[in-house]
């Protein structure tokens, strides 16, 4: 199944920009926060949504793996059914994943070759199963297949990467709600030229893989502004791999439309709570005896049942699973008013005093 891509820009502020996105009948405004991993391992559909959550991540190699590359032996026709997710789902080919399972030498011009750690079997998965299993999945957006390599990778595996995802560019298709991937870790040359590499196929938008959210704040900021120019104005953005809080704000001011991060669970599951950028840490003893809310007058579903700080500090102490979904709920409802503020801030042309009010430099 593949969906139609519209994207329409409404505003914007410096760099950062503010809109619509359509993909077929389900459309979402960006900046766009897309959840993944632990929260959408943790979290129901129902209790996603209640925290404004619009998008969930969903990896094809997984998928392919379980159902051992037999599309009849998956049970499944289409994620959002699946899972319940009225929303966007953005697919992702997983082959991150495979290159981090593979030896060196699992490194084929055909794609990549590693043992599946559940069953010891040999694996090859190509961009073309990739594209296949994410349109069979019903993805609403997809991500073309790439050959991954650290960020500080030496110069030459990283050129090798970006010359073997080039030549990738032009064994599949195209549909108009894929988007393309650029790589080059931190070499500026390379980025530049696989940026040049993916606009030649025209794609609907573009994946910003390969820079991984342990690199340091300045240095994402720099990057990502470099590649902003780099970039046609009128596709679509992808950053995946997004880590803390305050690299999803950065990344939206330094562009981008479509930010993947799992920072309000990994916040949860050490003990910590939102309270603006700031963080709570449930942990601490003097909070036994805490009997207010996590953020008076905070409208997530956790701190309008009325739980209080003493109460989720018992829950962390005896290692209790309610209490870090209940912190996750909190967390992720707080990340999505901040991104709602922050196309505010966009579309009133405020958003440098808006990052100034986070103390954040953007």
């Amino acid at each position: 199944m593949k969906s139609k891509l519209e994207f329409e820009i409404q505003a914007q502020s410096g760099l950062a920009r503010c809109g619509q996105l359509r993909c077929g009948h389900r459309q979402a405004a960006t900046p766009l926060l897309v959840q993944t991993g632990a929260v959408t391992a943790i979290l129901t559909s129902s209790e996603l949504a209640a925290a404004g959550t619009h998008a969930v991540k969903q990896s094809a190699l997984d998928y392919w793996l379980r159902a051992a590359g037999q599309p009849d032996q998956l049970g499944v026709t289409d994620l959002h059914d699946y899972l319940r997710w009225p929303g966007i789902i953005v697919g992702t080919p997983g082959a991150t994943q495979a290159y981090r399972w593979a030896k060196p030498r699992g490194r084929k011009p055909t794609g990549v070759s590693f043992h599946d750690p559940a069953t010891r079997q040999q694996k090859l998965y190509t961009p073309q199963l990739a594209q296949q299993w994410q349109q069979l999945l019903g993805c609403d957006l997809q991500v073309g297949f790439a050959r991954w390599e650290n960020y500080y990778a030496p110069v030459d595996e990283l050129q090798a990467a970006a010359r073997q995802t080039t030549a990738w560019l032009e064994t599949v298709e195209w549909p108009a709600n894929t988007l393309a991937p650029v790589v080059g870790g931190g070499l500026k040359r390379v980025r530049r030229a696989s940026a040049a590499a993916a606009q030649a196929v025209q794609p609907g938008g573009y994946a910003l893989l390969g820079i991984d959210p342990a690199v340091k704040l300045a240095e994402q900021r720099r990057i990502l502004g470099e590649l902003t120019a780099l970039l046609p104005e009128a596709g679509v953005r992808y950053l995946p791999t997004c880590g803390a809080l305050e690299q999803v704000l950065v990344a939206i001011a330094q562009g981008m439309d479509i930010i993947d991060s799992d920072c309000a669970a990994t916040t949860a599951l050490h003990g910590g709570a939102y309270v603006g950028t700031k963080r709570l840490h449930l942990t601490k003893e003097h909070l036994a005896g805490d009997s207010r809310v996590l953020v008076p007058g905070c409208q997530c579903p956790t701190c309008q049942a009325g739980y209080s700080r003493a109460y989720l500090h018992q829950l962390l102490q005896e290692q209790s699973p309610v209490g870090v979904r209940l912190l996750i709920v909190h967390n992720l409802f707080v990340l999505n008013r901040l991104v709602d503020q922050l196309r505010q801030a966009i579309r009133a042309d405020r958003l440098a005093e808006f990052m100034a009010d986070l103390a954040i430099d953007c």
